[in-house]
């Protein structure tokens, strides 16, 4: 951010201040990097004049989910041609009693071309759920892939990205890419160990029925078509809101009709009664759920789906949890920020807005009032990343001081730095600086009760590269950063995980979000004035580079825009923090705000279709949870079942291990009608669970 003056409502003492900070600053520049820790700070983006403020450079993103088209199937016409040379099949191998089962999933996909490949790999990383993939048309299934012979599975759960794993050969011939012997050894197989098998997007040409009866396919991008669930899929998708409708759209959705309601039983029906979800048992005791519509990581039935097709192909037993995270931070708490002028279309004629005491109460009461209004983020609870020198008297009047100091106890906080420096080039004496004056301001002047030390928010995401900075932070305990995930390189490398320092690596850096809500608007006109100069039809901003939409949109169209990216967020069970500016806080009408107006929205929205409580995360309890996951996800750890008698699982490093569907130990929870539990491993070390079945 570069800071500028504003040139208004600056007070005497404000300017005595800032020229006094200006001595300090040169002073502080001079001393080399290892000096002491009284050592003056550094403001390295003042200009000597006014005092801090935010200025960020507006950076244009997406505003909507990627469009992935679904793909329709068609009718088998023969079975794969194998790349490699076909094996001869192996005899089937005589039934024997189970002696334990692998806590692993096997995916199985044609080609990896299926747009439900890359659904199921995402809901999978995002729960953290072991799984092994499997591309049938390269490679030759055998009995011995999915066991040893000798009684022990190597898979919990079998997931077809299709029912008849259909792949185009070419010149319109749709082949199978699993054989009849593949077939058998895969059914075999289920049958033998009692392992479910998912058909992510099934449609039910002979023979590959799955117990439907298809009546017609229909292409949804236009004409959306609604399902409801019926009493047993009620029990499958127990998370799911049941009083509204489940829409499909831009998808393909074969309807179908139950064959037979002795051995099929739909869960997700359409008002004409065609089954859209189903699980069918057979003869031999296999069991398989087919969903008719295709999918793709974006699309909102996938997302509402997911969990409970995945939950019910384990028998709510694996490794791994979810969890509806929101962790949404307000940067620049105290000092002002360069607002957008609606007349010129920029930031840069010398507006600014700092929030008042009226504005900071009215986010409590909006707090409040959202808490009884949407039961399930009874737990929000908004962050704010604080700049202590915006409290020292350099605004005149002030009401938003005494007002944070009256009412802290509403809110999380987490330091911004006290003058808002820009990180990139600052000296180590500067920045130790920076991170203990601000962090005096919290535990002193407004004696913060929910505020942890080990977390910053650096202005402009500045720093990262900056060993002088990083340094000072980690001397000063620093253990969590934030980047900026549209940023290239800095959006996590899998689903809930960041990055360690390669400087400090004690560091973990959390990608945060931005949203398309920008860091200069406070009224509902100023972010369609802004909004549309980047993304409407005609749009000036960025020399017209980021048009997008076809009209202009209105207010609450915006609204329905954004929300559905923060909807998404909570869908995907994302941990990553969210952006935004105290002036997206500010009561635009005394009592409503632009980040209230989208959080409500979104909430909205999730309340609709879900039902599980949302859970509010600090910056501090994000670092926390995101290297658990990162840990986990490195530790190598396995886990083994036998049915219904006991879990065995073994790491080759320390690892804390999430194992959902068990209740062990007093480190564990119930969430959404499920036991996790938090398994504490050491290097090599082995822990068996006892199991019950109902």
């Amino acid at each position: 951010m570069m800071k500028r003056t504003t040139g208004s409502n600056h007070s005497l003492t404000a300017v005595l201040i800032r020229v006094l900070l200006t001595l300090v600053i040169a002073l502080a520049a001079a001393i080399p990097t290892f000096a002491d820790s009284g050592s003056p700070i550094t403001d390295a983006n003042s200009n000597g004049q006014g005092k801090a403020k935010g200025h960020e450079k507006v950076q244009p993103g997406k505003v909507e989910p990627p469009r992935v088209p679904t793909q329709r199937q068609f009718p088998v016409t023969s079975s794969k041609k194998k790349v490699k040379q076909q094996q001869a099949p192996e005899a089937q191998a005589a039934l024997q009693a189970v002696s334990s089962i692998d806590m692993k999933l096997l995916v199985i996909a044609a080609d990896g071309n299926e747009t439900d490949y890359p659904a199921i790999v995402a809901f999978l990383q995002q729960i953290g759920i072991p799984y092994t993939t499997l591309m049938a048309a390269q490679t030759t299934l055998t009995a011995s892939m999915l066991s040893d012979g000798a009684g022990r599975g190597y898979y919990q759960g079998i997931i077809l990205t299709t029912g008849s794993l259909i792949y185009d050969a070419g010149g319109g011939n749709w082949v199978s890419a699993l054989t009849d012997a593949e077939w058998q050894i895969l059914q075999q197989y289920e049958a033998n160990f009692g392992v479910r098998q998912l058909t992510s997007y099934t449609a039910p040409y002979a023979p590959y029925t799955y117990g439907l009866n298809l009546v017609d396919v229909v292409d949804t991008t236009s004409t959306p078509l609604q399902a409801t669930l019926t009493s047993a899929g009620q029990s499958i998708y127990s998370y799911l809101n049941v009083s509204s409708p489940i829409t499909f759209k831009n998808a393909w959705v074969y309807r179908a009709t139950v064959a037979d309601p002795a051995v099929t039983t739909p869960l997700l029906v359409t008002p004409e009664g065609y089954a859209i979800a189903s699980i069918t048992t057979y003869p031999d005791g296999r069991q398989n759920l087919a969903v008719t519509a295709a999918n793709n990581p974006y699309l909102l039935h996938s997302l509402l789906l997911s969990y409970g097709n995945i939950n019910w192909v384990t028998k709510g037993l694996f490794l791994g949890e979810r969890h509806v995270n929101f962790g949404p931070q307000i940067d620049d708490l105290l000092i002002d920020d360069d607002m957008w002028d609606t007349t010129a279309l920029t930031d840069t004629t010398g507006l600014a807005f700092r929030m008042s005491g009226s504005d900071f109460t009215a986010a409590i009461a909006w707090q409040n009032s959202t808490r009884a209004i949407y039961p399930l983020a009874r737990s929000l609870t908004l962050e704010w990343a604080f700049n202590g020198e915006g409290g020292t008297g350099i605004y005149s009047p002030d009401t938003l001081t005494p007002a944070v100091k009256q009412y802290q106890a509403a809110f999380n906080y987490v330091n911004h730095t006290y003058t808002h420096a820009n990180l990139d080039t600052i000296s180590t004496t500067a920045a130790t600086q920076e991170l203990t004056l601000n962090h005096n301001a919290a535990t002193r002047t407004y004696k913060f009760t929910r505020y942890f030390k080990d977390a910053l928010v650096q202005p402009d995401i500045s720093g990262l590269n900056n060993p002088n900075f990083l340094l000072a932070a980690k001397n000063f305990g620093i253990k969590y950063l934030i980047s900026d995930t549209s940023q290239p390189g800095w959006d996590n490398p899998s689903p809930n995980a960041g990055f360690y320092s390669t400087y400090q690596p004690s560091i973990l850096i959390i990608p945060r979000r931005p949203t398309n809500l920008f860091y200069n608007l406070r009224t509902p006109a100023e972010w369609v004035s802004e909004y549309n100069c980047y993304y409407g039809p005609t749009g000036t901003c960025a020399g017209g580079q980021w048009r997008y939409w076809v009209h202009d949109l209105t207010y609450t169209e915006i609204l329905d825009k954004e929300s559905e990216f923060m909807l998404q967020y909570l869908l995907k069970w994302d941990l990553d923090p969210l952006m935004f500016h105290q002036p997206n806080v500010g009561a635009y009408d005394g009592v409503h705000s632009l980040l209230g107006d989208l959080i409500n929205a979104t909430l909205a929205k999730y309340s609709a279709v879900y039902n599980l409580p949302i859970r509010n995360l600090s910056q501090h309890d994000i670092g926390l949870k995101m290297a658990a996951r990162m840990t986990y996800n490195a530790s190598g750890v396995t886990g083994r079942f036998v049915p219904c008698t006991s879990l065995t699982i073994t790491s080759p490093k320390a690892v804390v291990v999430p194992i959902t569907g068990v209740a062990n130990g007093t480190n564990r929870e119930v969430y959404g009608g499920q036991n996790i539990s938090y398994v504490t491993l050491g290097a090599g070390q082995t822990k068996t669970i006892p199991l019950t079945c109902p």
